[in-house]
């Protein structure tokens, strides 16, 4: 089997914005390039953000009910080298131009699902209409991912609810997301205890935003 030296990533999602999709790229992305060749980016061009070597904006516009993000036109840059592999990270219009790209070159193409759209699909939807909202969002995840050669989930939960309840007919690999151990790490506690004034035998505790993500 030849060795995968080089990716692009196709991804509806990244810089500026940060979510959990994003943080996951960029650190998939310096993980690859320490240990490979190259991870090149596919994204939708978003004002704040000038791209680095290797990340290729595209033309968009503001998505609908989430005006914070944007749709990147379903198209591929013409200076974009051919890679081992496409990985496409969203099932919007730059993952379906990912796939696109990789059948014209005959490339194989892997997806993570990273979002279940149905769950989705409840923050915006209420009442009699919400089954057939949800039906329409597992048939529309259905005809993306059967499209691809492999999925990577990052959880047990998400593959079986692609697999059982969004009934995919593909293969699908649980591949944790991981966690950057560089930044969070144990650490001296001494100086903050100095810093705010706080007694060496009351414990220090911090919170993050927590909410469900399956």
């Amino acid at each position: 089997m030849t060795r995968t030296e080089s990716v692009v990533a196709f991804t509806d999602l990244y810089l500026p914005t940060v979510n959990g999709v994003t943080y996951t790229i960029q650190l998939w992305r310096e993980r690859w390039q320490q240990r490979r060749d190259s991870m090149s980016i596919v994204y939708p061009k978003m004002e704040g953000y000038e791209p680095e070597q290797g990340e290729y904006p595209l033309r968009s516009v503001r998505a609908p009910l989430y005006p914070q993000y944007r749709l990147g036109l379903p198209s591929v840059p013409d200076d974009l080298e051919t890679p081992d592999l496409v990985h496409v990270h969203t099932p919007f219009s730059v993952g379906f131009a990912g796939i696109r790209y990789a059948r014209k070159h005959s490339i194989p193409v892997v997806a993570s699902y990273h979002t279940l759209l149905d769950d989705r699909a409840s923050q915006h939807v209420s009442g009699n209409v919400l089954d057939g909202v949800k039906r329409t969002c597992r048939l529309y995840e259905r005809t993306f991912f059967e499209r691809v050669d492999h999925v990577t989930a990052p959880t047990s939960f998400a593959r079986d609810h692609l697999l059982e309840t969004v009934d995919a007919d593909v293969d699908v690999t649980v591949v944790s997301n991981g966690i950057d151990t560089d930044f969070f790490r144990p650490v001296d506690p001494t100086s903050f205890r100095r810093r705010h004034d706080l007694p060496d035998d009351r414990p220090v505790l911090t919170r993050w935003k927590f909410c469900y993500s399956p």
